[in-house]
């Protein structure tokens, strides 16, 4: 009986992970009934999981048939160790009155995991790993917080109104009984080593805390210690009681997490009841817990006062900046607000704080994942002597990234570059960078006659966003200079019909135009739990694959916070404009017809490049189908 529930113990963790569904552990029960294979062996066999995933779930699978034999007598027979080694153990724990296990794992005999698959077959217990295994907040909160630090144990997931628990001693049955009181469930035990039950309970418990403000908090890995700000210096007077220090401590913790975390963005938004707190970590808005509404005023009066933005007006939108010193290293955030509505409250401001870490964002351009045939030809574009080089994609898709790469390739003491941005996201030393003012005047189009005058080689354009700035580049493409710039488009043929959108006339297009990048942002692969994926031939053959080829995906660890993904990376597709291409400008041929010539000429389209990248196993099949459209 006892084997029997530990062997549907292993089928229920799979499924509550969402790695099986019920049909599938159905199959491999009946498999397992008739076979007497272990039920993790056949879900193995049947393709539903691989080993890794098994034994990074549930540690090894020990079948053991002498059952009643000590831990030793078990330890030696299966080769674990030696007599001589069990010897001095015992009769160190003669000395110590401990464990025999504790005493074999501080003397260095055996590593603590694999000791804890030996004492799982032994008392047919099921191991399970935590570090591996998502936690769900609602289940967790069914043992008090004081009682799972007491007890050593951590509730994983309810079924049938029996409550399956990790602990570091299962055999402890008045534990048990205390649970089953305290829960009014059944509940059924599960090994775990004492560490990481203690790192579940600081994680999970911390993160679904909202009712005690130091707890909430608990469960974010930055840090509360006073920002250090390096510009406009803030006097604290206004928050002097215990409630201001509370709110300059959350705002601190706040920031330091999110920069940690490699958040791009940080955003605070009013609900009637809270304050909604939530980071863009890979491109992906992440949710955070939970502010009171009480500290909703004084947290965003905080950031603006810290920002030098104006804390009585609250009816218009507003921008600021301040930077910081993060671990010894200066990160600007630029901080915008924009007045809500809501229904009880009133006016509230919405905060965003996008985070510019200079250090973050350098990657070199030859290591931003194009490939090595269209890398020396974009080489060779933005090392031409004049015409209009373009990087295109939506908002979030890398293009300021490229374009600092581009200038920092090229950037020599024999160029003078200037460039006019909104805003200067990141400082280049050696470049002169320009930062549009509307209000004093200093618009893209103004800029760009004074640049002319600076005796530019190099012009950066943060973009080109109506006719007027448009002319301009091209009138400085014209006479002689190099001009680097973005473009809204879906891809790289795109930039000729946006061009002449705007007005500008086709032969100016043509001739001015020397090279067009357009790309995307897809998330990394977590290299840490990536494993193959078999998907359906009618997948494969969608999107132009050969039924069979093998993917990759993320199955979920610590590493990646459970989503599988680690990171991001971009896709690419180059046009380089050939007297044909130039041709159909001038006769405003569609994008479409365009892009079909490319292709015969072995341009690499967006889908392609990443495609290829999947096939590295680089990234997901999922994120290259939603970040590309399909080659037609």
């Amino acid at each position: 009986m006892a084997q029997r529930r530990r062997r549907k113990k292993i089928g229920e963790i799979l499924l509550a992970q969402g790695m099986i569904n019920q049909a599938v552990l159905d199959q491999a029960m009946d498999e397992h009934k008739r076979t007497g294979t272990s039920l993790g062996t056949v879900l193995v066999l049947m393709g539903h999981i691989t080993q890794d995933t098994l034994e990074s779930v549930l540690g090894l699978q020990l079948e053991l048939t002498g059952q009643r034999k000590r831990l030793g007598e078990i330890l030696v027979d299966q080769g674990f160790m030696t007599d001589a080694q069990i010897g001095a153990a015992l009769e160190e724990q003669k000395k110590s009155g401990k464990q025999l296990g504790k005493v074999l794992v501080e003397k260095g005999f055996i590593d603590e995991n694999k000791l804890l698959d030996v004492i799982s077959a032994q008392i047919d217990v099921q191991r399970v790993i935590l570090e591996n295994i998502n936690l769900d907040a609602a289940i967790v909160k069914l043992v008090p917080q004081e009682m799972a630090r007491s007890y050593k144990v951590i509730p994983i997931f309810e079924r049938d109104n029996v409550l399956t628990v990790a602990m570091a001693d299962p055999s402890n049955l008045r534990t048990l009984d205390h649970i089953k009181f305290k829960t009014g469930h059944e509940v059924e035990p599960m090994l775990a080593t004492e560490k990481e039950i203690l790192s579940a309970i600081d994680k999970v418990y911390s993160a679904a805390s909202t009712g005690n403000l130091q707890e909430m908090f608990a469960g974010l890995q930055g840090d509360d210690k006073e920002l250090e700000v390096v510009q406009n210096k803030v006097e604290d007077e206004q928050l002097a009681d215990e409630e201001g220090r509370q709110v300059v401590k959350i705002v601190n913790i706040i920031i330091n997490e999110a920069i940690s975390a490699g958040a791009s963005d940080i955003h605070l938004e009013p609900q009637e009841n809270h304050l909604r707190l939530r980071y863009r970590i890979d491109g992906d808005l992440v949710e955070k817990p939970q502010i009171p509404a009480k500290l909703m005023n004084q947290i965003i009066s905080r950031l603006k006062v810290l920002a030098s933005m104006d804390i009585a007006e609250k009816r218009r939108p507003l921008d600021g900046r301040f930077t910081i010193k993060h671990n010894g290293k200066e990160v600007d955030l630029r901080v915008s607000s924009f007045p809500t509505m809501l229904r009880q409250r009133g006016v509230a401001e919405k905060i965003v704080m996008r985070i510019l870490d200079p250090n973050s964002n350098n990657i070199p351009l030859e290591k931003m994942g194009m490939a090595p045939k269209m890398y020396e030809t974009f080489e060779e574009m933005i090392n031409m002597p004049d015409g209009i080089v373009l990087v295109t994609g939506p908002t979030g898709s890398g293009k300021s990234s490229t374009l600092y790469s581009c200038v920092r390739k090229v950037l020599s003491p024999e160029v003078n570059i200037v460039t006019m941005e909104d805003p200067v996201e990141m400082n280049i030393p050696g470049v002169s960078q320009g930062q549009i003012n509307n209000a004093a005047g200093f618009t893209f189009a103004a800029g760009i006659r004074s640049i002319l005058r600076q005796d530019p080689d190099i012009i950066m354009l943060g973009e080109m966003r109506d006719k007027e700035t448009a002319e301009m580049a091209v009138q400085a493409a014209l006479t002689g200079h190099l001009v680097f710039s973005t473009l809204h488009t879906n891809d790289s043929p795109g930039a000729f019909t946006r061009l002449l959108d705007m007005g500008l006339e086709p032969f100016l297009v043509a001739s001015c135009v020397k090279g067009i990048l357009a790309q995307r942002l897809v998330r990394r692969i977590c290299p840490k739990c990536r494993e193959e994926k078999i998907y359906p031939d009618d997948t494969l053959i969608r999107i132009g694959i050969r039924p069979g080829t093998r993917f990759f995906v993320g199955r979920g660890c610590k590493n990646c916070q459970g989503s599988g993904y680690r990171g991001r990376m971009g896709i690419f597709e180059l046009m380089a404009p050939d007297e044909n291409v130039r041709g159909m400008v001038l006769a405003r041929e569609s994008s479409d017809v365009i892009k079909a010539y490319g292709k015969t000429k072995g341009m690499i389209t967006l889908r392609r490049d990443g495609l290829e990248k999947a096939l590295q196993g680089l990234t997901t099949i999922e994120q290259v189908i939603a970040a590309s459209q399909a080659d037609t």
